[in-house]
């Protein structure tokens, strides 16, 4: 009995649990900090600078390839090009 003692802890249980909820991150930061995945907002903002580039880029040719769409559609084609385009930072092996 004093092996399974020695294994287990003194925390049994609902105490246990406690414990361990007590221990973990809770919330979005936790589970971001649990993850290891942090965001700068330098990040973010040279993200969304590249991709309006991207677009400004794009738009001329997808209006030539597809007359007559709203803006709002070729801003779709252009976003959908954007996920599987070389210069989405998302899309580069380090």
């Amino acid at each position: 009995m004093a092996n399974t003692n020695a294994m287990i802890g003194d925390a049994v249980g609902r105490d246990a649990n406690v414990r361990a909820m007590e221990e973990a991150n809770s919330g979005l930061e936790g589970a971001l900090k649990t993850l290891n995945v942090r965001i700068s907002g330098d990040d973010v903002k040279s993200r969304k600078a590249l991709y309006k580039a991207y677009e400004e880029k794009m738009l001329p040719s997808i209006k030539q390839d597809y007359p007559g769409l709203r803006l709002t559609q070729y801003k779709d084609k252009i976003f959908n090009l954007w996920k599987k385009s070389r210069e989405n930072p998302a899309n580069q092996v380090e």
